[in-house]
């Protein structure tokens, strides 16, 4: 094995480096989730229900303190701020705020798909180019020893397994982490939806009082 490494270190060297990179952005990006979790979907569906109805302060006191989830950041906002009574500003600001928390979840997700495809490439790359050198000694030899031929290829293989072996888990973390960026999205639209609709009703109740 240490032949073959060695045999192959112009291609494996990078890609040992994108295993480092991918590694890193897959424990960052977990710890992250980890951390900003709805600690209870309960507790945000009776928050929500409660918009109108419950006191602010109320709605607040009914999540977890540790609770650093965006969600929660978000609906604090939407209560809290005093452009409540604006509802053009109201909706832009939220919207903005919304994307800007979607942004901060998928960070690092697009270098973490581009480790996976590189990382591929680059495995075809060292495997292709072995299989030519192989080929091109056999050529200049005269030689077509089957054994011969079944060591270089085995030695050109190494490079793609090595990239296969940086891809698919990089790969099977991009899916999982973009499956829970889907499910925060889903959650940072209810609130957005849910807050505008409850100004939108105060605000025509408003108007129709003034008149």
């Amino acid at each position: 094995m240490a032949e073959l490494i060695r045999t192959n270190w112009l291609i494996l060297t990078p890609i040992i480096l994108l295993s480092v990179a991918a590694l890193g952005i897959i424990l960052e990006r977990t710890v992250f989730y980890y951390r900003t979790r709805v600690k209870s979907q309960t507790v945000l569906r009776e928050a929500l229900s409660g918009i109108g109805k419950t006191p602010v302060d109320l709605i607040l006191k009914t999540f977890p303190k540790r609770d650093l989830s965006l969600e929660k950041s978000l609906l604090a906002f939407a209560l809290t701020t005093r452009i409540r009574l604006m509802p053009e500003v109201y909706k832009q600001r939220l919207e903005a705020l919304r994307e800007k928390y979607l942004g901060r979840m998928e960070r690092n997700l697009p270098i973490l798909n581009g480790i996976g495809n590189v990382a591929t490439l680059m495995g075809l790359l060292g495997t292709v180019a072995g299989m030519i050198t192989v080929f091109s000694r056999m050529n200049a030899t005269g030689s077509s020893d089957p054994y011969v031929l079944a060591g270089g290829i085995s030695q050109a293989l190494v490079t793609t397994a090595a990239g296969l072996a940086v891809a698919i888990p990089a790969m099977l973390a991009l899916h999982l982490f973009e499956a829970i960026v889907g499910r925060h999205s889903e959650l940072l639209d209810e609130i957005v939806a849910e807050c505008l609709s409850i100004s939108s009703v105060r605000y025509a109740f408003k108007r129709e009082s003034a008149k």
